[in-house]
């Protein structure tokens, strides 16, 4: 099971995609940053609302999260069922969670579209197309930014309170809220985040300082404690703890299940069933728990999810349930995946002939 699940913590990393080319210069080259916590925010220019209502200006006692992201950017897809926790949980405080997204080569506005369609409630919050990419330069480029997915938390008076990673947003998020939030507490807030970053790096080489690290952190900073599971994975690995290992696996299902974020889902399942992986004990309950969650979250249209619930159907004897879902797969499947989807086919087909 320990070695099964080695490969759960790449389904987060990296945390953030590299910008455009043309957002991005030598660093001598680089302009001043010109856009900082405590600064008045620049004003939105948007073409179109893809979804939700208009945004005109920030208004004041309004609080409001403007976020970065690309239909290219893996960490963007990521960060879209936290984002929508987000807002969901605040929206009735005078919360507003705006998506901005702008014109590239690998980003038109018929991929922003569809891909705004097919998430559903799955980015439960505004999302709004840039003027070309003055937006983005009056936000991203202002700060200095070159990585997204990057959000800026806005004030009820209006200021940036918040410049970085939306898994970050929650503790400044409540405060801001509460009206207790001090850009004055930014600089040991990124500190703080520099010391996770290091430690999710160093989890499986020092996993006692690892856990020692996250209890002060849960201690600390308990907004903050949902980024500290895919840690405590990786210290039971590295320890040789299974039992915390399963423990800690089950809630990242859970998890997953909450923010109905289906490729993770997959990702947890399909090293436990991946019939070329050493594997001395195979989770077979959990994996089929979140495997099945991600094809009802997919509306059992995702070829490569299919097929990891046919494998799990496999493990456990149901030869006849593990060929129907495999038939789904290669129906549901691209031309690029059927020739293997077909091998497996006929691999469950002789296994139940025999």
């Amino acid at each position: 099971m320990l070695r099964s699940l080695a490969v759960v913590a790449a389904t987060l990393a990296p945390l953030y995609s590299t910008a455009l080319a043309q957002d991005s210069k030598p660093a001598a080259e680089k302009p001043a940053v010109t856009l900082k916590p405590g600064d008045p925010a620049p004003a939105l220019t948007v073409e179109a609302w893809i979804k939700g209502a208009p945004v005109e200006r920030f208004e004041p006692g309004r609080v409001y999260v403007v976020e970065f992201w690309a239909t290219w950017c893996g960490p963007c897809i990521a960060s879209m069922p936290h984002l929508s926790a987000l807002q969901r949980e605040y929206r009735a405080q005078g919360v507003t969670l705006i998506g901005m997204t702008s014109v590239d080569k690998n980003n038109p506005l018929e991929a922003v579209k569809k891909m705004v369609a097919e998430k559903g409630d799955g980015m439960d919050y505004s999302v709004a197309w840039d003027v070309e990419r003055k937006t983005n330069a009056a936000f991203m480029k202002a700060a200095g930014q070159n990585g997204i997915p990057c959000s800026f938390l806005i004030d009820k008076q209006g200021h940036v309170a918040y410049i970085g990673h939306p898994l970050f947003l929650d503790e400044p998020l409540a405060g801001v809220v509460a009206g207790t939030w001090n850009v004055a507490n930014v600089e040991a807030y990124s500190a703080l985040q520099a010391d996770y970053w290091s430690w999710r790096g160093k989890a499986k080489k020092d996993p006692k300082g690892a856990l020692a690290f996250i209890a002060e952190l849960e201690s600390k900073h308990p907004k903050l404690a949902h980024l500290t599971t895919q840690m405590k994975y990786d210290a039971a690995v590295a320890a040789g703890d299974s039992a915390t290992a399963r423990r800690v696996a089950a809630q990242l299902v859970d998890e997953a299940i909450a923010q109905k974020n289906a490729s993770a889902l997959n990702a947890l399942a399909w090293p436990i069933v991946d019939p070329d992986a050493k594997v001395e004990s195979r989770d077979l309950e959990l994996a089929l728990r979140a495997a099945q969650a991600a094809v009802e979250l997919t509306g059992s249209k995702d070829a490569a999810i299919l097929d990891t619930l046919a494998r799990v159907y496999f493990w456990k004897g149901d030869m006849k349930r593990a060929i129907e879902l495999q038939t789904q797969a290669l129906d549901a499947a691209k031309e690029g995946m059927r020739a293997d989807l077909q091998k497996t086919l006929d691999e469950y087909k002789a296994k139940s002939s025999s």
